[in-house]
C-alpha cells in the first residue's frame, strides 16, 4: 500500500506540461527511487481528472480514475497524480477524491506562478480553443467562479480552500514557479524535493511545454478563432475533434513557429494582479501551508522585455499571419484528399 498518495491539482500555465512530461519519461528509474507515476499511457492521466470531475467516481463509473485508485492500494511506493484541472473539482467531488485516495495519506500540491505571466498565457490557451474574448475581458472574467478560468484556477488561496475542508495545512503544499532565466531543472527539482526524491540523474532532454503564440499570433485567433470553432461543427462532434484542429494543428503545428513577441499587459492591470498576488501569499503564510520554494517568486511580476498589449499589435502582421494559416488549411485539405 501506498504510504503517501500525492495529487496534483494545478494551476494551469505553471509548468505542469513539463512536470508531467518527465514524470512520464523518468517512471521508471522513479519508480527505483519510490515514487510511481501510475497509467498505460500519459493521457490515463488526464482521463482519470476528466472522469472525476464529470463526477463519476462517485456513481462508480469512472475506470480510469478506479484503476489508480486500486493502484494506491497494493503498490509499495509513493503514488503520484498529476492533472491541472483537478483545480475544478466541486465540493463534492473533492470529498470523493479524499474518501477514495484516504485523508490519512494524501497530500495535495499546488504549483503556483506569477500572475502577471500566468494571466496572458491562461488567455491565449482559451483562444487557441476558439474564444474570440479579449485579454481585458479575460482578466474582468477571472472573477466570476463559474467560469472555466477564474480566480479559483489560478489563485493558491481560492484554489486550496476547499481542500483545506479535509486535509491539515501540512499536507497540502505550495510550490513556487521560479521566474523566467532561473536555473534549469529548478521546478522539477522543488516538485521532487517536497516528496524527497533526488532529481539528479533524470532524463531532463524528454520534456515537453506547452509552447505559447506570440502576440501576433495571439491576436489574430482573437479574429478568427470563432469562425475556426464554428467550422468544427461543435455541436455534434466531440471535444477532442476541436483540440485536434484548433489547438494542435492551427496554434501550435502552425502559429507557435512564427514566434512573435510576448503578450503584454497594461501597467494598471499590472498593478491589480501584483495586489492580488501579495494579498494571496499573505492569506497562504497565515493558512500554514507548506510553501516549498520562494514567495518572491509570485511576487512583483512584470511583463517580458518587448511586450505588446494585443489591441497595439499592427494589422499588417495580422495579414501575414492569415496567409500562413491559409496555406497551411489549403495543405490539410490537399492532404486529406490524395
Amino acid at each position: 500500500m501506498a504510504e503517501r498518495v500525492v495529487l496534483h491539482i494545478g494551476a494551469p500555465k505553471s509548468g505542469t506540461t513539463y512536470l508531467q512530461s518527465l514524470l512520464w519519461h523518468n517512471r521508471s528509474e522513479l519508480r527505483e527511487r519510490g515514487l510511481f507515476f501510475p497509467g498505460k499511457r500519459l493521457f490515463d492521466q488526464n482521463r482519470a481528472s476528466i472522469e472525476v470531475r464529470a463526477g463519476r467516481h462517485l456513481r462508480g463509473e469512472a475506470e480510469v480514475w478506479a484503476r489508480f485508485v486500486r493502484r494506491a492500494d497494493d503498490v509499495v511506493a509513493d503514488l503520484v497524480l498529476s492533472n491541472e484541472w483537478y483545480v475544478e473539482a466541486t465540493a463534492e467531488q473533492i470529498a470523493g477524491i479524499v474518501d477514495d485516495l484516504g485523508a490519512d495519506r494524501l497530500h495535495v500540491v499546488f504549483t503556483a506562478r506569477d500572475f502577471v505571466a500566468q494571466v496572458p498565457a491562461g488567455w491565449q490557451e482559451e483562444l487557441k480553443l476558439g474564444s474570440g474574448g479579449s485579454l481585458d475581458d479575460f482578466v474582468a472574467g477571472l472573477d466570476r467562479p463559474e467560469r472555466k478560468w477564474s480566480w479559483k484556477v489560478f489563485d493558491p488561496v481560492e484554489a486550496l480552500r476547499p481542500w483545506a475542508d479535509h486535509l491539515p495545512a501540512d499536507r497540502i503544499h505550495v510550490v513556487t514557479v521560479p521566474p523566467r532565466g532561473s536555473e534549469p531543472g529548478l521546478l522539477l527539482h522543488r516538485f521532487l524535493g517536497l516528496l524527497g526524491v533526488r532529481a539528479e540523474g533524470l532524463d531532463t532532454e524528454v520534456a515537453t511545454h506547452n509552447e505559447s503564440l506570440g502576440v501576433e499570433s495571439a491576436r489574430l485567433l482573437q479574429e478568427i478563432g470563432p469562425a475556426l470553432l464554428e467550422a468544427t461543427d461543435p455541436a455534434s462532434t466531440p471535444w477532442n475533434e476541436r483540440y485536434v484542429w484548433l489547438r494542435n494543428r492551427i496554434a501550435h503545428q502552425v502559429l507557435v513557429p512564427l514566434g512573435g513577441r510576448p503578450i503584454g499587459l497594461h501597467p494598471d492591470t499590472v498593478e491589480r494582479l501584483r495586489d492580488r498576488a501579495r494579498a494571496s501569499v499573505a492569506a497562504l503564510e497565515a493558512g500554514g501551508y507548506d510553501l516549498v520554494g520562494d514567495t518572491a517568486d509570485l511576487l512583483d511580476g512584470a511583463p517580458r522585455p518587448g511586450s505588446v498589449p494585443p489591441e497595439d499589435v499592427d494589422p499588417a502582421d495580422l495579414v501575414e499571419r492569415a496567409g500562413a494559416v491559409s496555406a497551411a488549411l489549403l495543405r490539410f485539405a490537399r492532404e486529406a484528399s490524395a
